[in-house]
């Protein structure tokens, strides 16, 4: 078995994690909102006090994806994301739209996808149209193992209803998510699949997926990091 932490929407929140897994997966939205388009700033922090608190926690390997809140990620050049990589000691891997195989402590091989993309309802840092992500997820392996998208697929379950708000109103619940990657999940074989973007998804494991906000609609910490654990195969 895999041991799994997972976690997203930090905006610059790095809070103690002091329960041990064998891996971390972080779903976007990681740097401040006041330095979220300053590409100076953000650098500093990512390789200052992000990279120290990757380097401190108790797993062996983390992967992350940007969110639409990590403009520095957009364009980031294969010097500067070296460089972060670096400063987290080489325990860091980032995906933008694509897989590594992690190599499980029980000598099996994880196949591990992960995409920032997000539909578009604004100009925020990789939302795209529909098209455009049909093409790029066409690019998640069929036989994939874990999926870690900053959007959430649409309509599985509540995972990307807003539920804090609506909790307490009349008002229907709506699906927000991503039908393109809703459409292409359907035809693999990945085990889990964690996203965030919708602070206040539905924060249970529902038909292999789950939302792992850490921030609520109020950007209020109220969420704590998600524990699970996947069967490992040859």
């Amino acid at each position: 078995m895999l041991k799994i932490v997972a976690i997203s929407d930090l905006h610059g929140n790095l809070p103690i994690i002091d329960k041990p897994a064998e891996i971390m997966l972080i779903a976007g939205d990681i740097i401040p909102f006041n330095i979220q388009f300053n590409k100076y700033e953000s650098k500093k922090w990512l390789e200052g006090p992000f990279a120290e608190w990757i380097k401190q926690l108790p797993v062996k390997e983390v992967f992350m994806v940007a969110g639409n809140h990590d403009a520095y990620f957009e364009s980031i050049s294969a010097t500067n994301l070296g460089l972060f990589k670096q400063a987290t000691n080489f325990k860091l891997n980032y995906l933008k739209n694509s897989t590594l195989v992690y190599h499980s402590e029980d000598g099996k091989a994880i196949k591990i996808f992960g995409t920032p993309y997000c539909h578009r309802f604004g100009t925020w840092p990789f939302m795209r149209d529909e098209s455009y992500m049909e093409e790029k997820f066409k690019e998640i392996p069929d036989d994939v193992d874990i999926i870690i998208s900053h959007d959430p697929p649409y309509g599985v379950g509540q995972v990307d209803c807003i539920l804090q708000e609506c909790r307490n109103s009349r008002e229907t619940l709506e699906n927000l998510g991503n039908i393109a990657l809703s459409n292409r999940i359907k035809e693999t074989n990945f085990k889990l699949l964690v996203c965030g973007h919708i602070h206040s998804g539905d924060h249970s494991l529902f038909n292999k997926c789950v939302n792992v906000s850490h921030l609520d609609e109020f950007m209020d910490p109220s969420y704590e990091p998600f524990y699970t654990e996947i069967e490992t195969y040859p």
